[in-house]
C-alpha cells in the first residue's frame, strides 16, 4: 500500500459505533458444491457495540463443521501452557536482564516518546519502567486502546461458539504441538538476554502518538462491514514486530519456536482443505488482518485451485438468496476454543 495511504485515513472522522452491528461479511472459498465461509475476526472493538451477523447465522444453521484459529500447546515436564507469548511473563521473564529498565536498553529518543505518552496511558505505573520493551509495548497498547472506547476480545467467535454448541457442530481445532523437554535452561537463557525489540516498541509508540484514529476507525469499520474501508485502513500491526521479537529469541530460536507462525498456517490450512473434502458446508474463523494480506493464508487456497471470494465482490450470490438462520440464543461465552 503507498506510504500516503495511512496518512490520509487519520483524517476519516470516526465514528462512534453504538448498538447492534453486522460486522463484515464471509470470505467465500469453494471447489465444486463443497463451500467454507471464513468470517475475519478483529480486536480491539468498539466497547459499545452489540454485534450480530444473521449472514453468520444463516450459514452456520446449515454447515457441518466449525474450524478454530490456530493455536498452540506447549508442553514439558511442568505440563501445558496455553500459548507461546506467555511463556515470558508466566516464568517472569517480562523483566529486563541484569536489573536494566526501559531507559537503558531503548535510544534516548525513543525513551523520550514513550515518557510523553505514558503519563497519559499509565500514569506513575513504576514497575513498568523494568519490564522489556516489548512487554512495557503491549500495556501501552491495551491501555491506549481503553481510552478510546475499544475493548480487547472477540464477539465474533462468542457468537459462532455459542450457536455452533446449540447445534452440536464438530469443532476443528488446529493445533501446533511443541515439546520442550529442557525448561530450566530455556528459562534461564531467555531471562539471561535481551531481545531485538526497539523495532516492537517504535511501531507502538508511533500508533499511540499520530495513528489512535486509524485504529478506532478500523475497528468501527469491522462493526458496521465495511470491507472497502477495512482494505484503505489495513497496515502491518506493531503486533507483527512485537511478535517476531519475541519468537526470535535465541533461548526459543533453538526450540523451534521461531517458526511458529507458518507452522500455524500450516494445520489451519490442511484443516481448511480437509472440511473442505468432507463437508458440503463448514465455517472458519482466522484474524481479518490474515483475511486482507495479499500473501495470506486465502492466497495459498488460490493457489491450490479453490475459488476465493471476498465479501465485497459478491460474485457468487445476491444477498437475497442467503436465508436467515432460525433465532438462537446468543449469550455470551467465554469458551477456550474461540477467540
Amino acid at each position: 500500500m503507498p506510504q500516503s495511504e495511512p496518512n490520509a485515513a487519520k483524517q476519516l472522522a470516526v465514528v462512534e459505533v453504538q448498538g447492534e452491528m453486522p460486522g463484515p461479511g464471509l470470505w467465500r472459498v469453494a471447489k465444486g458444491d463443497h463451500v467454507l465461509w471464513i468470517l475475519g475476526t478483529l480486536s480491539p472493538l468498539p466497547a459499545k457495540v452489540e454485534w450480530r451477523s444473521t449472514e453468520l447465522e444463516a450459514r452456520l444453521a446449515e454447515a457441518e463443521a466449525i474450524i478454530n484459529q490456530p493455536r498452540v500447546s506447549m508442553t514439558s515436564g511442568a505440563g501445558m501452557w496455553r500459548t507461546a507469548l506467555l511463556m515470558p511473563s508466566l516464568l517472569g521473564a517480562r523483566k529486563n536482564p541484569d536489573g536494566a529498565t526501559l531507559q537503558d536498553v531503548v535510544s534516548p529518543e525513543l525513551y523520550a516518546r514513550w515518557a510523553s505518552l505514558k503519563p497519559t496511558y499509565l500514569g506513575r505505573d513504576r514497575a513498568v519502567e523494568r519490564w522489556r520493551p516489548v512487554f512495557a509495548a503491549e500495556k501501552l497498547q491495551r491501555r491506549a486502546a481503553d481510552s478510546v472506547g475499544l475493548v480487547f476480545g472477540s464477539p465474533a467467535s462468542a457468537l459462532a461458539h455459542n450457536i455452533a454448541e446449540q447445534r452440536k457442530l464438530p469443532v476443528i481445532n488446529p493445533m501446533v504441538d511443541i515439546v520442550i523437554d529442557d525448561l530450566k535452561p530455556a528459562i534461564k537463557e531467555f531471562k539471561a538476554n535481551a531481545l531485538g525489540d526497539s523495532d516492537c516498541f517504535e511501531r507502538t509508540l508511533r500508533r499511540f502518538e499520530t495513528d489512535l484514529d486509524l485504529l478506532r476507525a478500523r475497528a468501527n469499520a469491522w462493526a458496521v462491514g465495511d470491507v472497502p474501508l477495512l482494505r484503505v485502513l489495513h497496515e502491518a500491526d506493531p503486533e507483527s514486530a512485537c511478535l517476531d521479537a519475541v519468537l526470535s529469541a535465541s533461548a526459543l530460536q533453538k526450540r523451534g519456536l521461531d517458526e511458529l507462525p507458518g507452522k500455524k498456517r500450516k494445520v489451519w490450512l490442511a484443516a481448511a482443505e480437509q472440511a473442505l473434502d468432507e463437508h458440503r458446508i463448514s465455517i472458519g474463523l482466522l484474524p481479518i488482518s490474515e483475511l486482507l494480506k495479499p500473501d495470506g493464508y486465502l492466497s495459498d487456497l488460490a493457489s491450490r485451485g479453490y475459488v476465493v471470494t471476498a465479501p465485497d465482490e459478491d460474485e457468487f450470490e445476491d444477498e437475497s438468496e442467503v436465508e436467515l438462520a432460525p433465532t438462537l440464543d446468543h449469550s455470551p461465552s467465554t469458551s477456550p476454543d474461540f477467540e
